[in-house]
């Protein structure tokens, strides 16, 4: 990972650093952005009602809330052409939300389709099932992932699948990272599992995978774009529940 700050490489196990909480989820060092040990302890978990944002994307979130105050401010119509019914506020919103998703789905959609990755180096092992949210990688339960206990009740858990990340990255980042993105506390991130086996040497692949498990409630936050940083692939991680034998063993 790169502090997006001065471009050097972050040590996140010697040097304080922080996440962007806004659009871009970058990480920088503390110093760079001037935080001390006391502000950057106050912006991070389990503070989980704090956050932190970089100098740009602070000004894109001025100029969003001074905007949409401007329109909530609006004289509203009386009646819409269509349904001849008061319009209020909040379905406007709804309606801009709603286009902005579809927006953000139509270029994630183009940007996978143009993508090729047959000559990566990676550790998410290949199927033939369609990968959700727009990624063409899937996985299968790996021999590299650890068993959970048997005292943890599967139906009320949520496997999730996080790829296209630096072989740099421990899951000690991917925890911290799950945790700020989805808002949950350290205990309700029931295991990260790195897909790659201890031995092998990840600095070999252009980019690794992980197994995350959270409590189900948190599964329809976890399968939205918006949640994750820039250029993590995601999609539920479900096991092969028939494998294939021959007809004649």
């Amino acid at each position: 990972m790169e502090c997006k700050k001065c471009l050097l490489p972050v040590v996140t196990k010697d040097q304080p650093y922080v996440y962007c909480n806004a659009l871009c989820a970058a990480v920088h060092h503390a110093a760079c952005v001037g935080l001390n040990t006391a502000e950057l302890a106050a912006v991070s978990p389990p503070h989980k009602n704090s956050c932190w944002m970089c100098d740009e994307c602070l000004v894109e979130f001025v100029q969003w809330r001074k905007e949409r105050n401007e329109k909530m401010n609006e004289p509203i119509a009386a009646t819409t052409p269509e349904h001849n019914e008061p319009k209020c506020v909040l379905q406007r919103d709804v309606d801009e939300l709603k286009a902005k998703v579809d927006s953000i789905l139509s270029v994630i959609t183009s940007q996978e389709n143009n993508h090729t990755d047959a000559w990566i180096r990676h550790s998410t092992p290949k199927s033939s099932r369609p990968m959700e949210c727009g990624s063409s990688e899937v996985t299968n339960a790996s021999e590299t992932a650890s068993r959970l206990p048997d005292s943890i009740c599967e139906n009320e858990n949520f496997d999730l699948l996080l790829t296209n990340i630096d072989g740099s990255v421990s899951e000690e980042d991917v925890q911290l990272m799950v945790c700020r993105c989805l808002g949950t506390r350290d205990n309700e991130c029931i295991n990260v599992r790195k897909l790659v086996p201890r031995w092998v040497d990840c600095s070999t692949f252009d980019y690794i995978s992980f197994k995350i498990v959270l409590n189900r409630k948190w599964k329809s936050v976890a399968m939205m774009p918006s949640t994750w940083p820039r250029n993590i692939r995601f999609r539920e991680f479900k096991k092969v529940r028939f494998p294939w034998k021959p007809d004649i063993l």
